[in-house]
Formats: structure tokens, C-alpha cells, sequence
């Protein structure tokens, strides 16, 4: 019986190891994902900020033409006014400069707003751009990392396989498939250490007669409360087995 309880503490290891790298294969692509969401955004908001420059600089294209055509007719009314002969000649030529004047500084004023804002439109694409770049230089060494890990991942997953195979060969059936009960309705766990007379898993206190009797190791048994197959984790004979790499304990 001790020697069963050894492949199950054995193959207990395996399946969380094999857990673990399962659920890594899962989770590897997700920073990848998400950068290319990232990126994704990115060239939204810089496809975004790049048509608003390119309006930006078409209105600003248009008040300078609007400048230069208000500026024209100030210098003919200015011509026509220093031409003048009459009074009314005087006034309508006075009106139209002071009319254009009052025009020019307005469309001046927009201009500058315009230049402004083409000034911090040009300096936020510039700034997008180089997150851009930095971005794409991270997906490339990310999507390079995440190729690297899942292979090294599925390659020990199935060394792993080939490792369960070979113990589970090695198991009476029934107790192979109790096993396999088990972990399927506890979070992958079927197997827990007791130590000092407690279920390591679910914490349960054993009661004299039961730890007594699982000291003995004569048997297979079941915790009490969370109904794992259970093993005095104290003993001489499981020492061995004791903290392996890819053990891990759920509850």
C-alpha cells in the first residue's frame, strides 16, 4: 500500500506540474493581446490626430489666403483714398480700410490660434509616433519571448504526459480512477499531505483514532472533510517525495 501511496503522492506532482504549465500556455498569449490592443488604440488615435493636423493646417492655409486678400484690398481702398476727390469718395475708401483692418485682425487672430494649434497637434503625432515604434519594438520581443516559453512549456508538458503515463501504468485501477474523481471535483488536488495531524489542503484536525490509523499506512484514506486520499507526510517512507518541483498545493 505504501507503495501506491508513493505513485499517487508522484503522479499528484505531475498533475500539478502539468496544471501549472497548462494554465501558463493559456495565460503567455495575453500580454501579446493586449499589446496588440494597445497598438491597435494607438493607430487610432494617431490616424486621429493626423487628420486633425491635416485640417488644421488647411484652415490655416485658408486665413493666410483670407490675410493676404483683406491686406490686397486695404492697399487699393488705401490707393483709392489717396486718389480721392471728393468727400464721399474720402469716406467710402475711409470705410473700407477700417473695415478691412477690423477684418484683418480677426483672421489674424484666428491664425494664431491655428498656428497654436497645429503646434501641439504636430508635437502630440510626433509623440504618438514614438510610442508607436516603441510599442511595435515591444510586441516584437514579446511575441518573441511568448514563442520561446510555449515552446519550452509544451515541450516539458510532454514530458510530463509521457511521466503520468508511466505511473498511472503502474496503479491499480480503481484506485487510478478515485484518484482521477477526485482531483476532477477538487480543483485538481485529489492528494493531501497531513502533517501534525492536519489536512494541509483543507485544514481539517484529525481525530486521534483516524491519524493513528493513518500512521499505520496500511490503507488507503480520506480526509474526513475535503475527502482527498490522505498520507502522513511525516513518514520516513515519503520524505523523498516531499517538495518536488511543480508541487502545488490548492485548496
Amino acid at each position: 500500500m505504501i507503495d501506491q501511496l508513493r505513485l499517487l503522492i508522484r503522479l499528484q506532482s505531475v498533475d500539478s506540474a502539468s496544471y501549472s504549465l497548462e494554465k501558463q500556455i493559456t495565460e503567455l498569449p495575453e500580454r501579446v493581446q493586449q499589446l496588440t490592443k494597445r497598438k491597435n488604440e494607438l493607430e487610432a488615435e494617431l490616424a486621429q490626430a493626423e487628420q486633425q493636423l491635416s485640417e488644421i493646417k488647411a484652415q490655416r492655409k485658408e486665413l493666410e489666403k483670407r490675410s493676404d486678400e483683406i491686406r490686397a484690398r486695404i492697399r487699393k481702398a488705401e490707393n483709392r483714398l489717396m486718389a480721392a476727390r471728393t468727400t464721399r469718395e474720402y469716406q467710402a475708401a475711409t470705410a473700407e480700410i477700417e473695415e478691412g483692418r477690423d477684418s484683418l485682425k480677426e483672421t489674424e487672430d484666428l491664425l494664431v490660434e491655428v498656428m497654436e494649434r497645429q503646434e501641439e497637434l504636430e508635437a502630440k503625432v510626433k509623440q504618438l509616433k514614438e510610442r508607436e515604434q516603441e510599442l511595435l519594438q515591444e510586441l516584437e520581443e514579446q511575441k518573441k519571448l511568448m514563442d520561446e516559453r510555449l515552446a519550452s512549456a509544451q515541450a516539458e508538458l510532454e514530458r510530463l504526459k509521457a511521466k503520468r503515463a508511466e505511473i498511472t501504468s503502474q496503479l491499480e485501477p480503481q484506485l487510478l480512477s478515485d484518484y482521477d474523481f477526485i482531483r476532477s471535483r477538487r480543483q485538481g488536488v485529489a492528494v493531501a499531505p497531513v502533517v501534525k495531524g492536519s489536512c494541509l489542503v483543507c485544514h481539517m484536525q484529525l481525530s486521534p483514532q483516524q491519524f493513528n490509523e493513518l500512521q499505520r499506512m496500511d490503507k488507503i484514506m480520506n480526509c474526513p472533510s475535503c475527502r482527498r486520499i490522505i498520507y502522513w507526510a511525516e513518514a520516513e517512507e515519503f520524505a523523498d517525495l516531499l517538495d518536488k518541483p511543480g508541487e502545488k498545493k490548492q485548496e
